[in-house]
């Protein structure tokens, strides 16, 4: 998937960084920063894929850990 940060460029790349380290996210390309017409402000694209494995991982209940019943 395609994603767009639109912000000032410390903020774009804060969170492009963000998302860089986000468990079940793979950025698989970022583009350079591109000026948005406003002046200050920059857009930055992310291509993303969400990871099987971690989705997996996040669908399965939780575990109990032992414990009697009584």
């Amino acid at each position: 998937m395609k994603l767009r940060l639109h912000g000032t460029p410390a903020e774009c790349a804060a969170g492009a960084d963000r998302l860089h380290r986000t468990p079940g996210l793979h950025v698989q390309d970022e583009s350079r920063p591109y000026p948005d017409r406003s002046g200050e402000l920059v857009r930055v694209y992310l291509t993303v894929d969400l990871d099987p494995t971690s989705h997996d991982q996040l669908s399965q209940p939780a575990s109990t850990t032992g414990g009697s019943k009584r």
